[in-house]
């Protein structure tokens, strides 16, 4: 399925009705009136503002090689007293 993205005349039409609307006092406003509203818009905001910031190269390990050379760090430290 295609991604769906919008236009550049789209994007400003939202932002034209944003401000037409109020700006951020329309947004207190629905806060405020409407916190459902409010939270799942929040809510839109902050998820793509999270996956904006996933890092390109992730870090892969063995988690099950990571613990068992823990476990034998531990068995040595227990050991050693």
């Amino acid at each position: 399925m295609a991604k769906r993205l919008l236009t550049p005349e789209v994007k400003d039409g939202i932002l034209d009705a944003f401000e037409q609307a109020g700006g951020v006092d329309y947004l207190i406003e629905l806060a405020r009136r409407d916190p459902q509203t409010f939270c799942l818009l929040l809510g839109k905001v902050v998820q793509a503002e999270i996956r904006a910031e996933t890092p390109k190269q992730t870090n892969k390990f063995d988690m099950g090689k990571l613990m068992a050379e823990a476990e034998i760090r531990r068995t040595k430290l227990d050991n050693s007293q």
